[in-house]
């Protein structure tokens, strides 16, 4: 039987694991390549697989507690109205979010920073 220290160890490598691969394939991965897309699809079902991971040391959330996913899919769903919004129009007043990050994402670094960043959001969503 493993204990839940050696499990939460092992769950804290998957993270930091997740967390370098996001990193390093933000921020060196060629935008819209064929090898990008695959690798964000593979870090994305390692990080929702461990977000909605059960938790050995937690008990089941109260009744008539909102699941963590509903906290993360409200502000996603916002953002993607806005950027289809701004995608319709197409007029310079209204940018989309990804015209407004564009200098600050063309450093590697900045963009798997970023990248890290969303995924840490959104598992910190989920998990709540």
């Amino acid at each position: 039987m493993e204990t839940g220290e050696r499990r939460a160890g092992r769950g804290w490598v998957l993270g930091g694991a997740v967390l370098v691969a996001a990193w390093l394939a933000g921020g060196r991965l060629p935008s819209f390549a064929g090898v990008t897309y695959a690798v964000v699809i593979a870090i994305g079902a390692v990080a929702v697989a461990a977000a909605f991971w059960p938790r050995a040391d937690r008990a089941p959330a109260a009744g008539g507690r909102l699941p963590g996913w509903v906290f993360w899919a409200v502000p996603a769903g916002a953002f993607g109205l806005v950027e289809v919004w701004a995608l319709v129009v197409r007029d310079p007043a209204w940018p989309t979010f990804s015209d407004l990050m564009d200098p600050v994402l063309l450093a590697p670094e900045w963009r798997g920073l970023f990248w890290v960043a969303w995924l840490v959001t959104g598992w910190g969503l989920v998990r709540r």
